[in-house]
Parts: C-alpha cells; structure tokens; sequence
C-alpha cells in the first residue's frame, strides 16, 4: 500500500490524501477557519485528513510539499486572506514600486510590521527563533528558499512527529501538470497538458505531452515568469479596478462583456504593447519593471467597465493563439489546462472551440489550492503507479451528525428527509434551498453538496438570495446546475466537452427565456455544472423531477456562504450561515430545517 500526503504551504493551504492510486481526502485550510483563502499551516486540514481516511501519521510513506520555492512572508503577515484592497495599494506603493523602479531595499514585514501574526502553528513555535524575518525577504533567495524549507519540514516533522526524511518538495509547475491530467478523464497518448499562472518556482507557465506507453508527463517547454506575465497583468488590473488581486478576478471577468464599444480596443492595445506571442514564444516589454505603475499611468483615462472588457478580449485572444499554436506544432487533439489562469471559464470556452481540439478538459480548482494533489499524482508517477481520474470533487469530509447535533436548530421546524419530492414540492413553491448534504466539495466552487439551489426560471429569485445572503455586485451571475445527459435542451456544446466543475462557459439556447436567473444577463452565457447521475445521484434525481415537472433540466446553483466567506464545512458551519442570513430552508442528509414564520418575520 502506498499512502501519501500533498501539502499546500501559501494561498488557500490545504493537503490530500493518495492511497495507492487514487485520491481519498482532499481540503482547504479555509474551510476549518473560516478565513476566505487562508494561507496557514494547514493544520486543521491535514489532522481531519488523517481522522477521515482512519490513517496515523506513521502510516505515511512521504509527505509531498507542493513548490520548491515557499513563501514565508505572505503567510507571516496574512497577505492572502486579510488584506484589503487599501492595503494592497499600499504594498505596491510602497513595498514594489520603490523596489523594482527605484531599486531601493525595502522591507516588507518592516512596512507591515503590525501585521505580522505568531500566534499560529509554527510561528509560534521555538524553530521559529532560528529565523530572522526581515533578512528572509520575498521574494527570497536561495540561501532563504532553504532556510523556508527546513523550517517548514522541521514542523511538519514536529506536528506529525515523523522523520523529516520522509518529506520532499515537488516542483510547482509539475504539480499543476500531473493534476491537470491525472485529475482529468482524458488519457489520449500525446494529451498536450498546459499550465499558467502567475509565479512558481520561476516559471509561469509549461507545456507537458503524455506518453501513454510509458505512464509519464513529460515536459516540453517552460515559460520564465519574467516572458509570460498574462496573469500578473490581470491580478494586476483587478488591483487597478479597486477589486483584491488573486480573489476577485472572477468579478472582473463577470463585468467585462458589459462594454463592447470602440474604447475596449483601445484598451486592449495597451496590453498588447506589453505582452506579444510569436508562435510559441512569449516575450513581455522588459522596460516595464513595475506593472501595476505602467497600468495606473495608460489605462486612467479609462472606465471601469472599459478596462475590464479590454482586460479580457486581450486575455482570450493572447490565450487562444496560444493554444492554437499548441496543437498544431505539437500535432494533438486531446488539451487538459491548469494552474491559476486555467479559472478564466470564458478563455475556456473560447479554447474549446478550437477546431483542432477534439476534447479538451479543465479541472476544479486549477489554482494552487489544488496544487497538493498534484504533488501526490507527480510522485505516484514516479513509482510507476497509474492514477485514476478524479470521479468528483465530493473529496472533504462528511456532513454527518447525530440526533444530539439537531438540538441547535431546537427553535426551527425540524422534518424528517424522506425524498428528494420534499424538496422539488418547495422549489416549485418559489423556496431557496441551502444544502448541507455528504462530503464537502473541494475547490472554489459549489458543486450542490454545499449549495444554495433554486429554480432557474424566475430572475427575482436573483434579488432573494442577494437580499438573503449573497449580497453580489450587481452585474455578477448566478450559475446552474443542468442534467449532463439532458444538456442539449440549455447550452450549445457540439463536442461534447465535459465540464463537472464549472470551469468552461457555455453559449446558453435561449437561456433568457429558459433559465434567466442562472446566466450572464449581458451575453446570456453559464458557467454550467454538468452533472452526471452517478456523480450525485440525489441532487441529479431532484433535478430530473424539476425536469419533468417544468421541462427544464437544471436548478440555479450558488455557493453556501456568507458573503467574504468560505463554503461551510460542517453542519454547524451551516447552522451558523443559517441563523445569520434571510435563508429559510436547510437541506441536511437525514432532515429539513425550515425557520418558522415568526423567526422570519
């Protein structure tokens, strides 16, 4: 038996479990500490992993750091999850723009000195002593990048109390890679895998090919984080917009398709000047030294609306090329696609659409919060073992509960879950359901288990749940859940692409008169799940019955949380976001809790 464990150390921490070829566990630190994108140790993550799979830490045979080159500073001054939109304005005012264009030293943890949190596991443990915080710079050197290492092993080796020669660090970059495949349904001989994001070990992007005869990833070409900046430009511009960069690009790419006028070339010209691709070779305006100064100076006489449709035309177009010239020199038809760009699900949907590309795949989460079980999958590949594919992301812990656990919803209605006709019988009736129900999706998307579900017909109920709970930004859309084998009746997908885990937009067939509420209001495009009935057979069969009841084969579907928070985990996690919101409904494994007209009103 082989046992392994994936650790993230940075944005949105977390682990997995391997247990000879195939992923058992896998989790966030974010959903124990209710800290959207924590970057902490992930303790939490890593003990309920091994409580989960019934597993002592002796039993592991490696721990696998996903990255060679660990931050330790971000995580210090909590960059990920605490900083706002001033304090990051403030970091490039004051930390990168008197680095890079003046070329002064400064310091980081001197200029958020106040930020700077121990009270967490390790930083409060003695090997912390041995680090000197203000020599131990980001980015860091190589002398550094060992000593963040060692540290980092040092606590792993305390807290799971096993010998540090158990633990290695896998490469960033062939992390993303080997989830990117291995994590997909796809095993075509030649399968070209791509990778980008904005920094790892050095690198912002790959090329791999399968070689299905010998089992392995091999890599082609790798793309320095100094030529392939795509991803810097749009956290970035996200910075620009007044939204959190590495958060919120999300919503920039929700308001860009609101401007269509003359001003969006214009736009897009400016990041042409700063970013060109000839065949496969990126090549970035090495005069720019400070990206976010270079975007404040050309785009101010821009609007809001202006950037973000220039932002992204530019993304898709530089994209799209890209991977068009892909698989023409490298002759393929089977594309897979992770790492932190891999979240622009219309440059997806764009990708698809090659001509060349007969199937084509986007994992959940393909940003470094799923970087752990890549690093399982790279080392499994290692020993000769064939992973399985992914067969859902249901992969954190189980919403169970004993009748004891109950007596918090004490004050509310409390009905015994029979069927899924109870629950079809109040979605007909105009209710929202919040779900709580099996295991835990992993990644950044709902996936029903930890869901708000409602019917996609009915564009008020946009306004309910925004009034209940999700306080969206205006111009951001609701995404459905539609039946896979029923998705011709809603979405154009003449390839048959599969796309479980929300991560490709679909063109929608009169999406605004068949499900308003569950699409892009300007364009009319989904950003579907697709569910297949052995996936979630529970959910697939309330779904189907909404099918027959109303002819649509889909329910609205958006994530279980208040709003600035993480999904809930368990169900006092639920308790919690239900006693704190205007939801009325509550969908657990073995009952309903519905709030009482009093408690309502």
């Amino acid at each position: 038996m082989t046992i392994l464990l994936g650790v993230t150390l940075g944005r949105c921490s977390g682990c997995s479990i391997f247990i000879d070829d195939k992923i058992e566990f896998a989790t966030s630190e974010e959903r124990y500490t209710g800290k959207k994108s924590d970057e902490s140790y992930p303790i939490n993550s890593i003990n309920d992993a091994l409580r989960f799979c019934d597993l002592q830490a002796k039993d592991i045979d490696r721990v696998l750091i996903a990255g060679n080159q660990i931050q330790l500073i971000p995580p210090l001054i909590r960059v990920y999850s605490d900083f706002s939109v001033k304090d990051h304005l403030r970091m490039m005012s004051e930390y990168w723009y008197p680095r890079l264009v003046k070329n002064q030293p400064t310091k980081m943890v001197e200029i958020f000195k106040s930020r700077i949190s121990t009270e967490r596991y390790p930083f409060n443990s003695n090997s912390v002593k041995q680090l000197n915080f203000s020599e131990i710079e980001h980015p860091t050197t190589k002398e550094n990048d060992k000593k963040i290492s060692d540290f980092y092993k040092h606590s792993i080796s305390v807290h799971l109390n096993i010998d540090e020669s158990k633990i290695i660090h896998i490469e960033h970059d062939a992390c993303h890679a080997a989830y990117a495949l291995y994590g997909s349904p796809i095993r075509d001989d030649n399968t070209l895998i791509v990778t980008a994001d904005a920094w790892g070990d050095d690198l912002s992007a790959t090329i791999a090919l399968f070689n299905k005869r010998e089992n392995s990833i091999k890599r082609v070409k790798e793309y320095s984080h100094k030529d392939f900046q795509l991803a810097r430009i749009y956290r970035y511009t996200t910075l620009l917009l007044r939204m959190i960069p590495n958060e919120h690009e999300y919503k920039v790419m929700g308001l860009a398709p609101y401007h269509t006028g003359t001003a969006m070339k214009e736009v897009e010209s400016v990041f042409d000047n700063m970013q060109s691709l000839d065949g496969l070779e990126f090549k970035f305006d090495s005069s720019i030294k400070d990206i976010f100064d270079h975007l404040s100076r050309n785009l101010r006489d821009y609007r809001f609306d202006q950037i973000a449709a220039g932002l992204q035309s530019f993304t898709e177009k530089m994209l799209v090329k890209w991977f068009q010239n892909a698989v023409e020199y490298y002759n393929v038809e089977s594309v897979v696609f992770s790492g932190g760009v891999s979240l622009n699900v219309k440059a997806n949907s764009s990708i698809a659409k090659l001509s060349k590309i007969k199937k084509f795949f986007v994992c959940g989460g393909g940003g470094d919060e799923s970087i752990h079980m890549g690093a399982c999958y790279t080392y499994a590949e290692s020993l000769g073992i064939q992973p399985k594919p992914l067969e859902n992301l249901y992969l954190g812990p189980n919403a169970s509960y004993d009748d004891n656990d109950l007596k918090i919803f004490e004050k509310h209605n409390i009905t015994k879950f029979d069927n899924v006709d109870q629950i079809l019988e109040k979605i007909l009736a105009g209710k929202i359901i919040a779900t709580c129900i099996g295991r835990m999706e992993m990644g950044p998307r709902a996936l029903c288990n930890r869901s708000i579900l409602a019917d996609p017909r009915h564009t008020k109920n946009v306004q309910i749940i925004n009034k209940m709970i999700k306080s969206r930004d205006f111009w951001m859309p609701f995404a459905p859940v539609i039946l896979s084998e029923y998705q011709d009746e809603l979405i154009e997908n003449p390839k048959n692409i599969d796309a479980p885990h929300m991560t490709v937009a679909f063109n929608t067939i009169k999406g605004i008169d068949k499900i308003p509420a569950a699409i892009h209001q300007y364009d009319h495009t989904a950003r579907a799940q697709l569910l297949k009935k052995e996936v979630n057979p529970l959910v697939w069969e309330l779904i189907k019955k909404f099918h027959t009841k109303t002819g649509v084969p889909s329910l609205l579907n958006t994530s279980f949380n208040l709003h600035g928070y993480p999904l809930v985990n368990t169900i006092q996690d639920a308790a919690y976001v239900f006693e704190n919101s205007g939801l009325e409904i509550l969908w657990l494994d073995r009952h309903i809790i519905e709030k009482n007209s009093a408690i309502i009103q």
